[in-house]
């Protein structure tokens, strides 16, 4: 038995129409009759008796209306207690995330924001392994960084990240260069590729972009080295040649540059939500349980 298989019940009873109960639930009639349907076998007994007209309580459906109503008015206002008591929560979190959680984390901030403006949320944008450090010694609460991480860490996979090659098909057409033919078109193609041991904060990444190079049979001809995100996704929009970047680089590129996902053997990678729960803190523990209610949506929010 549900609190919303109740309230199905005791909204029915009161219009004693499918359609007007299903209006005011904001479901569809299927719907309502199959919560019905599960309430009665759940009770061993009929609650109504549908005929032309409508439906009508059943004797045993009178005798339990009225301790129904009882339970949902009582679990509205226990919502509505809980609801005001979170609000009141005071704290402070710390949340890292790197160009993987660009999009997401911005969102989530968002949504819990509404659930509890009282607690005040400190975005820091910091590369993998600097969030490992932070979490680590607790300087960070949260963090949204790539997978595996450190032993000493809680993690939760939400994403999967993958490799994406950056083309302005003003100077390439991405007639000729897409996801089937890349590996014959980027030995031919002027490249530009992260300086490996260079930026730190790209470390992982170009580490990826050489094994899938390798596991590709692929030795394109580079042309030049950047070390940021924001000079490669510059230079390929002057035409300078394609480059390989992560895919979260789409929420920022210019207009003329087209992201082409790349597959294969080391073409991806995981992203999860992390934390030390060597640490006590509720205030992230409720942010945790925000983000694994709604981790089904997740993908889409991030795509």
């Amino acid at each position: 038995m549900e609190i919303r298989q109740l309230h199905a019940f005791v909204v029915l009873a009161e219009s004693l129409s499918f359609r007007e109960a299903a209006q005011k639930l904001f479901i569809t009639q299927p719907a309502l009759t199959k919560q019905i349907k599960a309430l009665e076998q759940s009770l061993g007994a009929p609650l109504f008796t549908r005929g032309r007209h409508g439906a009508q309580l059943s004797s045993f459906g009178q005798q339990l209306y009225e301790k129904a109503r009882g339970l949902v008015v009582q679990a509205q206002e226990f919502k509505q207690f809980a609801q005001d008591s979170a609000r009141q929560i005071k704290g402070n979190l710390a949340i890292g995330y790197g160009l993987s959680g660009i999009k997401l984390v911005p969102q989530l901030t968002a949504q819990f924001k509404k659930r509890y403006d009282s607690i005040s949320i400190k975005l820091v944008d910091m590369t993998s392994s600097k969030q490992t450090e932070a979490l680590l010694e607790n300087q960070l609460q949260i963090g949204f960084l790539r997978q595996p991480v450190h032993s000493g860490l809680e993690c939760r996979t939400l994403l999967t990240e993958n490799l994406v090659l950056l083309v302005n098909p003003r100077f390439y057409p991405s007639t000729e260069i897409n996801a089937q033919n890349y590996v014959q078109q980027l030995n031919k193609l002027p490249f530009i590729q992260i300086a490996t041991g260079f930026c730190a904060g790209f470390s992982h990444l170009s580490h990826q972009i050489e094994k899938f190079l390798q596991a590709n049979s692929l030795s394109p001809k580079v042309i030049q080295y950047v070390e940021d995100m924001q000079t490669m996704l510059a230079l390929v929009s002057t035409g300078m040649g394609v480059g390989i970047f992560q895919g979260s680089a789409v929420h920022i590129a210019p207009a003329d540059v087209d992201i082409i996902p790349l597959s294969g053997e080391h073409a991806s990678w995981s992203m999860g939500m992390c934390w030390n729960a060597k640490f006590a803190n509720p205030v992230r523990d409720i942010f945790i349980n925000m983000v694994m209610e709604q981790q089904k949506s997740i993908v889409i929010a991030n795509s």
